[in-house]
C-alpha cells in the first residue's frame, strides 16, 4: 500500500518538448490547403510578370543587366512586405483568439511553439517565393537571351534573397515578442525597409545594410546577389555576415523573451 501513495518523479520538459506536434500543425497551416498553391501563382505572376514585361521591352544588349537590376530587387523587396505583413500575425493573432495560451498548457515547450511557427513560415517562404519564381525567372532569361546563366551561381543569388527575407521574418517574429500591438511590430520593418534609400547618401550603411545584398548603392556595380548570378568575385561579405548574425540574434532575442511571456 506504501507503494501505491509513493510520489512518483516526472522529468521536466525538454527545450524542444512537442515541436513534432507543432510543426505539423503549421504545416498543415502552410499546405494542408489549396492556399498555398494560389499563393505560389500569386508570386510567380507578380515577380516574373514584372520581370517578363521588363526584358521583353528593352533592346537585346541590355537585356542581361536589365534581368539581373529588375529580378533581384522585385524579388526581394516585394516579397519583404508580405513576409512583413503575414509575419505580424504569427504571435498576435495567436494572442488575441487565445489559442498561444490554450497550445501552452499543453505538454509543449515554449521553444518548440516559436521554432515550429519559424521553420514552416521560413520553408514556406523559400518554397513560394524564393525557388519556384526564381527558377521561372531563369527560364525566362533562357528564353530572351538563348544562353543559361550558371545554375550554382543563380542558385547563390536566390539564396541571398532567401537571407534578405529570413532578416524581416525573424526581426517581425522577435517583435511579435516584445509588443502586443500591431502597430510596432509591423511599423518598425516598415521603416527598416524605408531607410534602405539613406545608404545612397551615406554609402558605409550599404556596407551593413541587409538591402545592399540585393541594391547596389554604387553606380555600375553589380549588387552581390547579381555578381553571384554571374560568377564573378564579391566585393564585400559584409552585409551577409551582418545579416547571418542578425536573424541568429533576434531569433535568440524572441526566445528568450517569449519564455518570460505571461498568459
Amino acid at each position: 500500500m506504501a507503494s501505491n501513495t509513493a510520489l512518483i518523479a516526472v522529468k521536466d520538459r525538454g527545450w524542444l518538448d512537442g515541436f513534432v506536434p507543432l510543426w505539423r500543425k503549421e504545416m498543415h497551416g502552410w499546405w494542408g490547403t489549396w492556399s498555398w498553391l494560389v499563393k505560389l501563382f500569386l508570386w510567380i505572376a507578380i515577380i516574373d510578370g514584372i520581370l517578363a514585361i521588363a526584358i521583353f521591352s528593352v533592346g537585346d544588349e541590355s537585356i542581361e543587366q536589365t534581368f539581373l537590376m529588375v529580378f533581384f530587387l522585385i524579388a526581394a523587396m516585394f516579397p519583404a512586405f508580405a513576409v512583413i505583413i503575414f509575419g505580424q500575425d504569427t504571435l498576435i493573432d495567436e494572442r488575441i483568439r487565445g489559442t498561444a495560451a490554450w497550445v501552452l498548457s499543453k505538454p509543449v515547450s515554449r521553444v518548440s511553439f516559436l521554432l515550429a511557427k519559424l521553420a514552416v513560415s521560413a520553408l514556406g517562404v523559400l518554397v513560394t517565393m524564393v525557388l519556384v519564381p526564381g527558377m521561372v525567372a531563369y527560364i525566362i532569361y533562357k528564353t530572351a537571351t538563348g544562353v543559361w546563366l550558371s545554375l550554382p551561381g543563380f542558385l547563390a543569388g536566390l539564396g541571398l534573397i532567401y537571407l534578405f527575407l529570413l532578416f524581416f521574418l525573424t526581426l517581425t517574429m522577435m517583435l511579435g515578442t516584445l509588443f502586443h500591438s500591431r502597430g510596432p511590430v509591423i511599423g518598425i520593418p516598415l521603416v527598416v525597409i524605408s531607410c534602405t534609400y539613406l545608404a545612397f547618401v551615406a554609402p558605409w550603411l550599404g556596407e551593413v545594410m541587409p538591402t545592399n545584398m540585393i541594391l547596389s548603392v554604387e553606380s555600375g556595380q553589380p549588387t552581390l546577389a547579381a555578381a553571384l548570378a554571374l560568377g564573378q568575385p564579391l566585393p564585400t561579405v559584409t552585409p551577409i555576415l551582418v545579416t547571418g548574425l542578425l536573424v541568429i540574434l533576434f531569433i535568440v532575442v524572441a526566445l528568450m523573451r517569449f519564455e518570460r511571456e505571461e498568459f
